[in-house]
């Protein structure tokens, strides 16, 4: 009995010490409300940017504490309340561990909502700040609305004042927070972003911009704040291909392999070097999956997407810059099969359309290129033809019909269309979108690709 007694005790004992090392590798959550006008709220883990999120659990708001345990330890970052209803987010930080504690009451959750933590009561004063700045922000949002434009310098000036009390009270936080802290790293981010003003001229500016910032630290991806700092970054590089991929270089070589920003900076990368404001982006995207899919090969991109990349990359390749572009032969809207090498020579220029009448971005972007085009030719005196593809396979003529003299589609041009079995050509020009634009000269050289109205500018007038 006295030895049971002893395997007793030291069993107990043994559970006491035990228990503590399994509860450092939770944390929980208890959340408390009082007449809310959301029946539900959900939790979520910030994760690259605003957009991107990690579900976490969803709790009901039935004016009784609940509380959720979760076992698995995490990395620890910015998270927060989404209230459907009110469609209001709240920020907190999670850290590994942590016991949180929140209570929310009535219709306005910032201003009522209570917190244990001094990190958390931190960042939700810092919310309640930034909302005294709203009026601005809308202020903003007319002016742009309006038509106003303003250059990174003019909106540092719009916004200084909103910027210096974030950056003030920011600044005194990080005095209380370790270097370690999800928090700090948060903050700290926030004021570098807005302590910077990007101008493409600043070189040195941009190189001490991006030291600044750890991409592979995991607490940084889990912020809503990573892909904004990457928009800044490249916000400093002239938009042609050769600065761009430079720029992509100087993260790309940054980053680790291992890293689990990885494969989210590796599609911003291929999503940045699509944007037809880059002028010969193609060139670079291509570039790019060479370098760091063929080449470079890293695990964590999933093999089937490399090889799509890679195929994709071969099918932008073929279709080189200053070569003879590939011929277009297709009948126009009386029937008649036209040529765009015969077309084409007849122009000092020629735009090469694909575009779709029932897409919405074609509506809205092909009367602008064809603005833009008029516009062009009457400062240069230069003679340009605009090819124009139906590129959207519908057996009904009248849509597109309707489309080119609603738009007013008519000097200058040729209006062809393209069968959706004509799948030869659609791969030549990589025409699987909609609107694509292309430069060919009066030799019938390919000069751009997938260009915009900006960048055809830059064509004309390098």
């Amino acid at each position: 009995m006295k030895g049971s007694y002893h395997m007793k005790t030291i069993f107990n004992i043994l559970i006491t010490l035990l228990l503590p090392a399994a509860v450092l590798g939770q944390y929980q959550i208890k959340v408390t409300s009082y007449g809310v006008a959301d029946s539900i709220v959900y939790i979520r883990g910030s994760v690259f940017d605003d957009k991107n999120f990690i579900p976490k659990d969803t709790i009901r708001l039935n004016g009784k504490p609940v509380t959720i345990k979760v076992a698995k330890p995490i990395i620890g970052g910015v998270y927060f309340f989404y209230f459907p209803n009110t469609k209001e987010r709240i920020y907190f930080i999670l850290e590994n561990k942590d016991s949180l504690q929140f209570a929310f009451s009535g219709t306005h959750y910032l201003d009522s909502v209570t917190t244990n933590k001094a990190k958390n009561k931190t960042l939700l004063a810092y919310q309640r700040l930034e909302k005294t700045f709203s009026n601005l922000d809308s202020l903003y949002a007319k002016e742009l609305a309006s038509g106003k434009k303003y250059n990174l310098a003019q909106k540092a000036v719009f916004f200084k004042v909103k910027t210096d009390a974030l950056v003030a009270f920011r600044t005194a936080a990080l005095k209380t927070l370790k270097p370690e802290d999800a928090l700090y790293i948060y903050f700290n981010g926030l004021n570098k972003l807005d302590l910077s003003v990007p101008s493409r001229r600043d070189y040195a500016g941009r190189d001490l911009f991006i030291k600044q910032f750890d991409v592979n630290k995991p607490k940084f991806l889990f912020t809503p704040i990573f892909r904004n700092v990457l928009t800044e970054y490249f916000s400093y590089i002239p938009l042609q291909a050769d600065s761009i991929s430079k720029g992509v270089d100087t993260i790309m070589l940054q980053l680790n392999c291992s890293s689990k920003s990885y494969t989210y900076v590796f599609d911003y990368i291929t999503k940045l070097l699509k944007n037809r404001e880059i002028q010969n982006n193609t060139e670079a995207y291509a570039g790019f999956i060479q370098k760091y899919v063929q080449q470079k090969p890293c695990a964590v991109i999933d093999k089937k997407i490399a090889d799509q990349l890679v195929q994709e990359a071969a099918a932008i390749k073929s279709l080189k810059l200053l070569d003879t572009c590939a011929n277009v032969v297709l009948p126009d809207t009386t029937g008649v099969v036209q040529n765009l090498h015969a077309f084409a020579s007849q122009y000092d220029y020629t735009v090469l359309i694909f575009f779709d009448p029932s897409c919405e971005h074609c509506k809205v972007e092909l009367p602008k290129m064809d603005s833009v085009i008029r516009s062009i030719a009457t400062k240069t005196h230069l003679n340009i033809g605009k090819f124009a593809v139906c590129n959207d396979g519908v057996t009904n003529e009248t849509i597109w019909k309707e489309f080119i003299l609603e738009n007013k589609l008519n000097e200058n041009y040729m209006h062809v269309k393209l069968d959706s079995y004509n799948m030869e050509l659609r791969k030549k020009y990589d025409a699987f979108t909609n609107p694509l634009f292309y430069l060919i000269n009066k030799n019938l050289t390919l000069i751009g690709k997938k260009i915009s109205p900006n960048t055809l500018q830059r064509f004309i007038f390098k």
